[in-house]
């Protein structure tokens, strides 16, 4: 009997677990009236389960192959549409989405950094399959990289579960995670561009002293107090601040409308 296809053209593993995907889809709540992205449909392991909450689905598939047989499965559904298309390239929508997906390594960050990047993005939430490595780098509390800051002093990033190997096919070289993202409440578009100035400044130069790093935007006494209450001692450097610490000091200047910040580069605005 026919297995189907052991991989994409471009030879990207997929979800082939059933119960992962109904899984992935039930942490993710949606339901009728929501519109709901599956990036990298495949054989449709998630995309099953989410036409069967009642929301509205775009199975995005980028090979040949998968789009066909997706388009077949799914013609009778006037709630599922399948979209021939790359997941780092195709326009997003323009309401509230939310995103159910496996996410490949070779994608992931590019997919992610469109849906985590723009302030003003209409994107929800996601409940996401990620290579054990790419989620463990979403998680850390202090990011290596200022654009994973970013993404996760605005959103709240935590893995659910390990999924293994086993699941995807062709096997992955290693254990992959269920990773669930969802905004945090507090955020305005002043708090953002307060957040992205004090975490452009920290990760330029993360060995200065934090309280010198926030003293170049508000006065020193300020500065100083600021930090003390949310516990950084004095002469701690700035790469010891945790992203949930800035984020707490980027709410608080946020509701200072005698400061003015620097507008958000526009490159992050971009989707």
């Amino acid at each position: 009997m026919s297995r189907g296809p052991r991989s994409t053209a471009s030879g990207l593993h997929f979800l082939r677990s059933k119960q992962v995907g109904a899984e992935l889809v039930a942490a993710s709540g949606v339901g009728p009236d929501h519109l709901v992205i599956d990036f990298g449909a495949a054989v449709g392991s998630i995309t099953t389960p989410l036409a069967e909450t009642g929301a509205r689905v775009l199975a995005v598939e980028r090979d040949p192959g998968f789009a066909e047989r997706l388009t077949k499965k799914f013609a009778d559904s006037d709630k599922v549409r399948v979209v021939d298309g790359d997941p780092r390239s195709i326009p997003l929508p323009r309401r509230k989405f939310w995103v159910v997906s496996s996410l490949p390594k070779l994608t992931a960050n590019d997919v992610l950094r469109r849906l985590l990047n723009p302030p003003s993005s209409p994107f929800a939430g996601a409940d996401l399959a990620l290579e054990f490595g790419v989620a463990k780098k979403l998680v850390a509390a202090h990011p290596a990289a200022l654009e994973v800051a970013w993404w996760s002093s605005r959103f709240d990033i935590r893995v659910r579960s390990r999924l293994a190997a086993t699941n995807f096919q062709p096997n992955l070289r290693g254990d992959a995670a269920h990773v669930s993202i969802r905004r945090r409440e507090g955020f305005t578009r002043q708090t953002d561009r307060v957040l992205w100035t004090l975490l452009h400044a920290a990760y330029g130069a993360p060995e200065r002293g934090a309280r010198t790093v926030l003293a170049n935007s508000v006065p020193g006494n300020r500065a100083k107090r600021m930090m003390n209450d949310v516990g950084v001692p004095g002469g701690a450097p700035a790469e010891v601040v945790t992203i949930q610490q800035w984020s707490q000091i980027a709410k608080e200047l946020g509701q200072d409308k005698t400061i003015s910040w620097p507008a958000i580069p526009k490159t992050l605005d971009k989707p």
